[in-house]
């Protein structure tokens, strides 16, 4: 039964970023909507299947809650920092962010916010709930970096892999979904729209952070 749940988690995990990326990227906030809550759906049911809902979930406690606010920061500052690197290193490296940000640009933030964390929550559920927590750390760091293969961004891939091994840490670390999810949301939510990622020298990228920003003049 675990394997079969894991088989289809990783069917299910293909598909919708399959349909997350390669459909008309004008809807995709709308689109991310449905596929974060049938991942839910997916995931929520497939944990029940086989019994490991309570476990995989964990404790909502204060210090998990604490746990991730202080990951998710930290890894923040870091991907900063990264990225200050890899763009002098890669010049492909700042047009694949940048291309990445155009997603967003133009859309409040009222219509951003709600889709990123939804999405948090249900890609936590699905790699490290279902995935990592019936098959292993490993499946789901490497499944959550090889679904990123429908962008088609190198960059986007490389930070799959280092953030999936840290959310993936923080489940096992914690025994619990709250800190990775917590984590997971923060990076995310605070890179697009409030401290985004920005060029190399005189170059600049535009971001939906931006676009919040001028809302509010």
């Amino acid at each position: 039964m675990n394997v079969a749940v894991v088989l289809a988690a990783i069917a299910v995990a293909f598909g919708a970023w399959f349909a997350l990326f390669r459909g008309d990227r004008r809807d995709i906030w709308p689109r991310t909507w449905v596929i974060a809550t049938v991942l839910i759906g997916f995931s929520v049911g497939a944990l029940a299947l086989v019994d490991r809902l309570d476990d995989v979930v964990g404790q909502l406690d204060l210090a998990s809650l604490g746990v991730g606010i202080g990951v998710g920061a930290t890894w923040l500052v870091a991907t900063h920092i990264g990225h200050a690197v890899l763009c002098r290193l890669f010049p492909s490296f700042i047009d694949q962010v940048q291309d990445l940000y155009r997603l967003g640009v133009g859309d409040p933030w009222t219509r951003v916010l709600g889709p990123i964390v939804a999405m948090a929550v249900a890609e936590e559920l699905l790699f490290r709930g279902v995935i990592g927590g019936v098959g292993g750390f490993v499946a789901g760091v490497v499944v959550y970096t090889a679904v990123q293969v429908f962008e088609r961004k190198w960059a986007l891939t490389l930070a799959a892999l280092l953030a999936g091994v840290i959310w993936g840490g923080l489940f096992e670390f914690t025994g619990g979904l709250l800190a990775p999810v917590v984590a997971h949301a923060l990076w995310t939510a605070t890179l697009t729209l409030v401290w985004p990622l920005r060029g190399c020298g005189p170059v600049d990228i535009d971001t939906p952070a931006d676009t919040a920003t001028a809302g509010r003049r």
